[in-house]
């Protein structure tokens, strides 16, 4: 089975391709705003370097947020139409669920006992960010809190996620005693993992309707702008 798989909800954008077991690649972009675009070019340039055509693609996989608003419906609108014009399975994650599947299967320099939280957003002196636990097996809630103020519940703690794009040295300037910030470059998980999980999820028949959009926009509600 040959699958495509995306992510443009943060500020890199990453196309994957799997056959099977076999990962095909990788491919990533940085986001600007003319995002639709963007992932279209890098879709045809990851498929013409595997040698495929768009009608190879058995089944497709995304990121469905939160994360931006306009590139994040975009996505979903890309895999959608794909999925009805071609009669092709659709399945995805929620960002922190991305999140959570990759760093529980991966060290942190090896500190297994350090608390992680994946990064969404920020406004402001405010952010909000998703509590990963080891084993965790339920969807995490949200955190919202002030930078400078917060203090994880733990000796050491790990910040995630792209929401540190662009905004790392910040994290870095501003967060607790024993905060650490995970790299840029780790902080999107590749197109081609996300494609080899969702031939995990085809074979399990775990697909999304595509007439139902699953997106999650946004904002937990007491995620306010700063005053």
């Amino acid at each position: 089975m040959k699958v495509l798989a995306f992510d443009m909800t943060s500020k890199r954008l990453t196309v994957g391709l799997a056959d099977n077991s076999q990962v095909l690649g990788r491919w990533d972009a940085p986001a600007d705003r003319d995002r639709g675009n963007t992932l279209d070019a890098l879709i045809d340039g990851a498929l013409a370097e595997a040698s495929l055509q768009r009608s190879d693609i058995e089944g497709l996989a995304l990121a469905t947020g939160p994360g931006s608003l306009t590139a994040t419906r975009i996505g979903w609108a890309t895999a959608s139409g794909w999925a009805l014009a071609m009669d092709i399975p659709v399945t995805g994650w929620p960002t922190p669920e991305i999140q959570r599947r990759w760093w529980q299967d991966h060290e942190l320099s090896g500190e297994e006992d350090s608390a992680i939280y994946c990064m969404i957003h920020h406004r402001g002196d405010e952010f909000y960010c998703y509590p990963i636990e080891r084993g965790q097996t339920h969807a995490p809630r949200p955190v919202t809190a002030q930078l400078g103020q917060w203090q994880p519940p733990a000796e050491s703690a790990w910040i995630v996620g792209p929401g540190i794009l662009g905004y790392r040295e910040r994290w870095i300037e501003t967060a607790a005693p024993g905060v650490k910030v995970i790299s840029e470059e780790m902080a999107v998980v590749g197109g081609d993992q996300l494609a080899q999980w969702a031939i995990e999820d085809f074979k399990a028949e775990r697909n999304l309707p595509v007439t139902e959009s699953p997106l999650d926009y946004g904002l937990p509600p007491q995620f306010k702008k700063a005053s």
